[in-house]
């Protein structure tokens, strides 16, 4: 972390001298802010497996597959890129006890500047849920996820005063563990909720390219709920809120959806919503999502107006989503589990 510290101190040292000072302090802002936070998306939940463990498994059908692209900062020269790929499978299920286990994997990859500097990691998902009534109304599940990353750099991008120095180190690996909970509840057909709590880097990962006890991944705490009030025959309001804090850095974010059925068939379905969301003292996200039978398109956009603004002309972070649904086409009967999720 100090070496990542002093090659952006070399880096400014050159910037200042062209008179760039505005990127030097972008620069120095980004770096605080990344020493404080993970990778994230401002679609929290269109792919909730990033989100929370216990959310895989959330969905209709057998199984599920996602990818998430974000380019964030592209007023820059080398903008933030981050990229997410999720699998999930339905292994298990018991209708007659209403419960059942997922499995999962998810990979996720972030890169930074013009040092390439990024972290890939790949974790593996296992959730277990519990119906809680004959209904298939109400449920609560419980996930866990086991992770391998790996931080680095490439060296022959830096500039430093003497071009003969060279780094002995260029990566960092690391175990990563982390829990989920979340409870999902549809009493009436108008109103639907889901909440969740979860827990990243519970296991404190070393992260230090020359192990350094000071260097390790803070633990990374998330809370989540989600609400689906039908107020007409073909609309929703789906109200946000998401709380998480990983040592100094919180991040606060509340919005709402609005969402319209455009049409429903035993066939396929086609729904589409958008949304706006604050993320508190940072930015306002505005998102688009459309479900057509099992697809799922999302695109965001941030507008940024933090601390950054000057340096970032506001351009913030701009994201779409894919996701795959293998959904199973038949007559539902009484004893079926009803899907515990909604978008």
């Amino acid at each position: 972390m100090k070496k990542k510290l002093y090659i952006c101190a070399v880096f400014c040292e050159v910037m200042m001298k062209r008179k760039i000072v505005i990127y030097c302090v972008f620069l120095l802002a980004l770096i605080k802010q990344g020493l404080g936070q993970d990778i994230h998306f401002s679609q929290i939940d269109i792919n909730p497996v990033l989100l929370n463990p216990a959310y895989s498994g959330f969905f209709e059908g057998k199984g599920r597959f996602g990818a998430i692209y974000r380019n964030q900062w592209q007023s820059v020269s080398e903008p933030y890129e981050t990229f997410a790929f999720t699998a999930e499978w339905n292994a298990y299920r018991r209708r007659y006890f209403g419960d059942g286990i997922n499995v999962g994997m998810a990979i996720t990859r972030d890169e930074a500047g013009s040092l390439n500097y990024g972290t890939t990691q790949a974790d593996v998902i296992f959730s277990y849920f519990k119906g809680l009534n004959k209904a298939n109304n109400h449920f609560v599940s419980a996930g866990l996820s086991v992770g391998f990353g790996q931080q680095s750099f490439d060296p022959h991008m830096a500039i430093l005063p003497d071009q003969a120095e060279t780094f002995n180190v260029q990566k960092s690996r690391y175990l990563d563990l982390g829990i989920g909970a979340a409870w999902f509840y549809n009493p009436i057909d108008v109103f639907t909720i889901k909440v969740g709590v979860s827990a990243k880097h519970l296991n404190k990962p070393n992260i230090s390219y020359m192990n350094l006890d000071e260097s390790y991944l803070h633990p990374n705490f998330n809370a989540y709920t989600r609400m689906e009030v039908r107020f007409a025959e073909f609309f929703s309001f789906l109200p946000v809120v998401m709380y998480r804090f990983q040592h100094k850095y919180h991040e606060l974010l509340y919005g709402t959806d609005i969402k319209w059925y455009c049409y429903q068939s035993y066939k396929y379905d086609v729904n589409c919503s958008a949304g706006v969301y604050m993320r508190q003292t940072d930015a306002v996200v505005f998102s688009f999502t459309l479900e057509f039978d099992s697809f799922v398109f999302g695109a965001a956009y941030d507008y940024n107006f933090s601390d950054l603004k000057p340096a970032s002309n506001g351009v913030g972070g701009f994201e779409i989503a894919l996701l795959y649904r293998l959904k199973e086409h038949r007559q539902k009967k009484g004893n079926t589990i009803t899907c515990p999720t909604f978008l």
